[in-house]
């Protein structure tokens, strides 16, 4: 499956600068997931925070990743992913992946543990949920390609979710309230 060129529906004759993109999209607290694919021996996965679950029937998710990583090129050949939801302590995870060069890997990752499911897609395991998909549709957005899955198996436990917020992890606490942690 071909990545799309990138399209828009109108022409804007004028851009925000990135800096104050970056500040006003960093006020958007969001989860922090982990997505991978496998192909052949070699795994892929990286941290995402753009992932939204998109419809009920059928059930799909969709995740926004750079269109030069390596984890796109590897989902559009082998047409499966997984999502990792991260929970509070799994930092280190997020981190891990976050870093360039740390997110391939010949038959698995070494400091990361992983199981697979349905697609054999790798899942992090002790992950707060998952949700293991088949490639449904790609839609090409800038810089980055929006891949959207169509859910095959999922699974959760009980916990609370690393949460990414001003270019920061925070913690939510028993009362709901969000919290600082360290960097």
């Amino acid at each position: 499956m071909a990545l799309p060129p990138t399209s828009r529906v109108r022409a804007q004759p004028e851009e925000c600068p990135e800096r104050e993109f970056r500040a006003a999209a960093g006020k958007f607290a969001s989860g922090v997931t982990v997505v991978a694919t496998r192909n052949g021996g070699e795994v892929f996965a990286k941290t995402v925070s753009a992932f939204g679950s998109l419809s009920l029937e059928p059930r799909m998710v969709s995740v926004s990743i750079g269109r030069m990583s390596p984890l796109v090129t590897a989902v559009l050949a082998t047409e499966v992913f997984a999502v990792s939801v991260l929970r509070d302590d799994q930092q280190r995870v997020s981190r891990h992946f976050a870093t360039r060069g740390n997110g391939r890997a010949i038959g698995s990752f070494p400091s990361v543990a992983t199981e697979s499911f349905v697609t054999g897609a790798p899942v992090v395991s002790g992950s707060l949920s998952y949700f293991d998909c088949r490639l449904e549709s790609v839609v090409g957005g800038g810089d980055h390609a929006l891949l959207i899955g169509r859910v095959v198996a999922t699974g959760s436990v009980p916990g609370r979710p690393l949460v990414y917020f001003d270019g920061g992890y925070r913690e939510i606490d028993a009362s709901g309230a969000t919290t600082g942690v360290s960097a």
